[in-house]
């Protein structure tokens, strides 16, 4: 029997604070917080934000069919814990002087200033989960600060973001293919120097330089490189591969036999890498 999940594992989840405001009827304008608000598709830019059942917002949403979704600066972490702690039932929260609202341009609901992003977006697509239900929009319109905002993050609290996590290594993998052929990729800092990426073998023989390579042009390295030269020796057990690049800690990965592909057509390269 598998063991039962600790029930606050959803506090580990770090995102951006999100402010989901609606605008229906009688109700007039309300502002409420999501901590899950985050983008979904590229291009089109689509949103989600999953809600559970005690926000008035869902039934909000549903009616008119759109939402703004404000991303919050750290200057937003008071209105933040105030629009999620008090319910549209209860009192009129945009009666507060620390909320600023944005008159749309493309749909009917305000937006909330101040934040690192606002969207006014229309409703794609509901889908009811287990308890909370999960609603997915297109971003229609945008509005920007004059001045770029550092983001408010929720990691069980809220927090400030610190200084940029500094790279200071080389990340690398490898593929052997049939035929001798080594496919190399590697992420790294930036160069502090000539932007190259030099590839060694190391086998238990020897270190054997297989040369410099350029980035590609999303500044990573990407390289095929044949093992058959003399100096490179037959069988590679045991044998690594290092990358060094300028300014960086050197990447090591582990070479192992080649995986035959019983696929069909050719692989294809991403044409652009991506983690979403």
């Amino acid at each position: 029997m598998p063991s039962e999940l600790p029930p606050d594992l959803w506090r580990m989840l770090t995102g951006t604070v999100g402010l989901v405001a609606t605008a229906n009827g009688e109700r007039g304008v309300n502002v409420m917080a999501a901590e899950w608000a985050s983008f979904v598709n590229k291009a089109p830019l689509y949103v989600a934000v999953a809600l559970g059942p005690g926000a008035v917002t869902r039934e909000l949403i549903e009616a008119s069919g759109g939402f703004s979704l404000t991303l919050c600066s750290e200057e937003q972490a008071s209105l933040a814990d105030f629009v999620g702690s008090f319910s549209v039932e209860e009192v009129d929260k945009t009666t507060s002087a620390l909320l600023d609202l944005g008159p749309p341009d493309v749909t009917t609901v305000p937006w909330v200033r101040g934040g690192v992003l606002a969207l006014e977006c229309r409703l794609r697509r509901t889908i009811a989960l287990p308890v909370h239900r999960l609603f997915i929009a297109e971003a229609v319109a945008a509005h920007l600060p004059p001045v770029p905002r550092r983001p408010l993050v929720k990691h069980g609290e809220m927090f400030g973001l610190g200084a940029p996590a500094h790279r200071c290594r080389v990340v690398v993998a490898v593929r052997t293919l049939p035929g001798r052929l080594l496919t190399v990729c590697a992420s790294g800092p930036a160069a502090r120097g000539p932007d190259l990426w030099r590839v060694t073998l190391m086998a238990p023989a020897g270190d054997v330089p297989l040369g410099d390579f350029p980035s590609t042009r999303y500044g990573d390295l990407h390289a095929r490189i044949p093992l058959n030269g003399p100096e490179v020796p037959h069988p590679l057990d045991g044998a690594r591969i290092r990358v060094d690049r300028a300014g960086a800690e050197p990447g090591f990965a582990r070479l192992v036999p080649p995986v035959p592909h019983h696929g069909h057509g050719s692989h294809e390269l991403q044409e652009h890498p991506s983690w979403n």
